[in-house]
């Protein structure tokens, strides 16, 4: 996979991911189960889990523009300049183009962002990675 694709995929499932369950220094104890202060590859999957079954707000299964527009408005996330539209973020991970994503495609984005996000390979996030990708997050590739 392209550098700027890979890029690009970190930006978009971080924003799916992210609103509820990576929030500034708060985000490794929202996700961080054991209390260790690392997130795992499981936690994050859970987290990751927990955050579509929000966006899936007519339980089909599937996520679409409009349904992560309103999770994200529930959560009182707000669009930042030059960030992806809903849109946008579900057509970088949409592996079969048909404009929604499924539990699947959400989940394989999960877990390339958490393997992007996890510099030092220990197999767990901790505040600084979390932090650092989190900056990622809010910059457009």
């Amino acid at each position: 996979m392209k550098k700027s694709t890979l890029s690009l995929l970190l930006v978009a499932s971080m924003t799916l991911v992210a609103p509820a369950a990576f929030a500034g220094d708060d985000g490794n104890r929202k996700m961080d189960a054991d209390g260790d202060g690392a997130v795992s590859a499981a936690e994050h999957e859970a987290g990751a889990k927990t955050m579509f079954e929000k966006m899936d707000a007519n339980k089909d299964g599937s996520v679409t523009a409009a349904e992560m527009d309103a999770a994200h408005a529930a959560m009182g996330k707000k669009k930042m300049d030059g960030e992806m539209s809903s849109a946008e973020k579900i057509k970088v991970i949409d592996s079969n183009g048909d404009g929604k994503l499924s539990a699947d495609e959400h989940s394989a984005g999960s877990r390339a962002m958490f393997e992007k996000m996890d510099t030092d390979k220990n197999g767990s996030l901790s505040q600084a990675e979390n932090e650092a990708g989190h900056k990622t997050m809010m910059t457009k590739h």
